[in-house]
């Protein structure tokens, strides 16, 4: 049975244009996946199990609750006949608006899919949407136009050509805490279509795409998590240029050219002050 690398995402620019009266926000968003992996081994047994290990292995049962929801979805509606054993070695961190369990899940309906031969078309991948609103992104990946709640999804046939230095600051970041904060006169606050308009017409100019970074979800995490916005600065003030949070955080990221060889001095000058959980990565 394979081993699956499922790999994390940032958010280069996300903004939320209203909520709905069910209480979902809708948003906005670049999403673009990263080359840090979980590693999934996922092997036939007598009976289904679900464990984790490694730096970031999971202290409660949120994420083990959402792929046992995935597979007994694929056991009571899809025709799934083995059980699975499911170990995920955990080294994206969690609460760090990276995505990495929508990641995990996603790889999982892949490989459920694989199976039993079925083909992830548009609406198939639509409807997976209702584990987790990231998960239909995840099933593709690379570099996607994300709006509605995470289920309509404009994929690109280009990766970005640009690495990042990742900075995780080990404070885990609630989701549902960080959407609670928001009313209705914050959303709308970019100029957010501007960048879709540039990645519509391929222009990657990198000046601009960088200008255009923007994250709505900054005021409120830094509000809740003021240590957050200190290490922001911090490491703009360090590498001089822009750093940004993804997702609802806690994560942070500067962008690079690919042939930007200033990229290692930087890395290196964070790496001595942060210690731990700095990543140089690709956008993949």
């Amino acid at each position: 049975m394979p081993i699956i690398k499922s790999p994390c995402k940032i958010n280069l620019s996300l903004d939320i244009t209203s909520k709905r009266e069910d209480g979902y926000h809708l948003i906005e968003s670049l999403f673009h996946t990263v080359n840090l992996y979980d590693i999934i081994d996922i092997e036939k047994s007598n009976e289904y199990s679900i464990s984790t290990s490694g730096e970031f292995a999971l202290k409660d049962n949120e994420e083990e609750n959402i792929i046992t929801k995935i597979f007994n979805h694929f056991k009571n509606n899809m025709g799934l006949n083995d059980n699975y054993s499911i170990h995920i070695e955990k080294n994206i961190p969690t609460g760090a608006g990276l995505g990495g369990g929508s990641s995990d899940a996603a790889s999982i309906i892949k490989f459920f899919l694989s199976e039993l031969n079925i083909e992830a078309n548009d609406s198939l991948i639509e409807a997976f949407s209702k584990f987790g609103a990231d998960i239909p992104f995840f099933i593709r990946g690379g570099c996607a136009w994300v709006s509605g709640i995470g289920e309509k999804i404009k994929n690109y046939d280009f990766t970005l050509p640009y690495n990042i230095i990742l900075l995780y600051p080990n404070i885990h970041v609630s989701t549902k805490l960080a959407y609670s904060k928001f009313n209705k006169d914050d959303f709308n606050k970019s100029d957010i279509f501007a960048l879709k308009n540039m990645l519509d017409n391929r222009d990657y100019n990198f000046e601009n795409i960088v200008s255009h970074t923007y994250n709505i979800f900054e005021k409120n995490v830094f509000n809740i998590e003021k240590k957050i916005e200190e290490i922001k600065k911090e490491m703009e003030n360090i590498i001089k240029r822009k750093v940004s949070m993804s997702g609802s955080g806690s994560s942070l990221f500067a962008l690079y050219k690919n042939d930007d060889e200033k990229i290692e001095d930087d890395f290196n000058k964070l790496e001595a002050i942060f210690k731990k959980n700095i990543y140089k990565l690709n956008l993949i």
